[in-house]
């Protein structure tokens, strides 16, 4: 990976452990790892918290994408919860690169200027968020500014990303996925942590405006590099310290929202004098979790060997319908599948108590006793099988009958 260096308007800024637009609950993807082995169960986990800290389940909607190597989307059901975590899960059983992509609409909420006091539990944070619809004279202002007012009112949309890979190959991770916002990784992710890491912010697959978007690395509460993207969308992240991190993208600003207008005309403290109004419509964020890839001196090896006999008949019931003596019901198309390691010499036995199908069950034009055939490895027998009741056949109501397989490997 080449160091790079930001150009145009794009800031590189360290903070640590400071609250700030980015204080809203973040949700992203939670995993154990990155690369698996092939046929794992993998665990899918949602949560939301601060930081690369998760502090509880999403509320409201959630929900899951899985993307296979082979372009095969299915969505994810949801298994169950944690303390923590909207859960899910799939089996890795193809080889290469699994994409999973979530999506979390939350509910719509007013972001407020309180000013500094204005929290108990943040006595420097000047802001207060209220969710769902608000009676302003019922809320107890008596800790707000005089000059508070409402920020925006909105509908968050939060979607996440994270990658897996069967093979620890991670070819196609530069990839759109058609996430609205979308956070794509232009270096190797295996050199996560290693130094300067480039990534590229789209909206609906084109870059915002230079300065729109900033996105943010998180190792942990102490541990958070940011920088604004610039007209191409992109921006460098000094990913130094090894580990996992969370890369997080969203309105640089208060003034930078794309999907509303600003045009909120709500209450506010008696002082507020400035003529601006609220946003008012969605906001969206975006999350991509890149864990460190753990390197080991040691690999698992499978194989499965096959048994020399194996096979397998389709279908398993064959119904020749109503027939009355003398009558040729119609074809009926089997299947001997040759699943072993050999070839198999193959014949047939029918047994039945009343004598219907011993004498008149044909198979490829021929009595059943005379079937016989070579069937390669990984290759199937077809059999056109007929029934002809006998005109001297006295019996009546359901015949059972049963027809058993005989291989031999050659």
């Amino acid at each position: 990976m080449k160091n790079k260096h930001l150009i145009a308007v794009a800031v590189i800024s360290i903070m640590l452990g400071t609250i700030g637009i980015g204080s809203a609950h973040q949700t992203w993807i939670d995993i154990d790892k990155i690369c698996v082995d092939l046929n794992e169960n993998i665990d899918v986990r949602i949560t939301e918290g601060h930081n690369f800290i998760g502090e509880g389940v999403p509320p409201y909607d959630v929900s899951a994408e899985l993307v296979g190597p082979d372009g095969s989307r299915i969505s994810l059901d949801k298994t169950g919860e944690t303390g923590l975590s909207w859960c899910s899960g799939f089996e890795a059983d193809q080889l290469g690169l699994y994409t999973i992509l979530g999506l979390h609409v939350d509910a719509n909420s007013y972001k407020i200027y309180t000013g500094p006091g204005s929290r108990e539990d943040y006595p420097d944070y000047p802001y207060t968020w209220i969710e769902g619809e608000v009676n302003w004279d019922e809320i107890n202002k008596s800790r707000w500014a005089d000059d508070w007012h409402v920020i925006r009112h909105s509908k968050p949309y939060k979607y996440s990303k994270a990658f897996v890979s069967t093979n620890c190959n991670f070819y196609g991770v530069n990839s759109a996925y058609e996430q609205p916002l979308e956070i794509i990784p232009v270096d190797d992710i295996s050199t996560i942590g290693t130094g300067d890491f480039e990534f590229e912010v789209l909206w609906e697959g084109n870059p915002l405006p230079n300065g729109t978007i900033q996105i943010t690395g998180t190792k942990d509460k102490d541990t958070q590099v940011s920088a604004l993207c610039n007209e191409n969308g992109r921006a460098v992240l000094p990913l130094n310290v090894e580990g996992n991190w969370l890369i997080s993208a969203g309105a640089a600003d208060d003034s930078a929202h794309w999907d509303g207008t600003f045009d909120g005309d709500f209450p506010h403290g008696d002082n507020y004098t400035n003529e601006e109004k609220a946003y008012v419509g969605n906001t969206h964020s975006a999350a991509l979790t890149l864990l460190e890839i753990r390197h080991s001196s040691s690999a698992t090896m499978r194989t499965k060997i096959r048994p020399q006999i194996q096979f397998s008949l389709t279908p398993t019931y064959f119904d020749f319908g109503e027939l009355d003596p003398g009558d040729t019901s119609n074809v009926i198309i089997a299947s001997i599948q040759n699943l072993g390691s050999k070839e198999l010499a193959t014949n047939v036995e029918v047994i039945d108590t009343s004598g219907l199908y011993t004498k008149g069950l044909s198979i490829n034009n021929d009595l059943w006793a005379n079937y016989e055939t070579i069937i390669s490895k990984d290759s199937c027998a077809s059999l056109d099988m007929k029934l002809v009741v006998p005109e001297d056949f006295i019996g009546s109501g359901e015949m059972i009958g049963t027809i058993i397989i005989w291989s031999e490997a050659i």
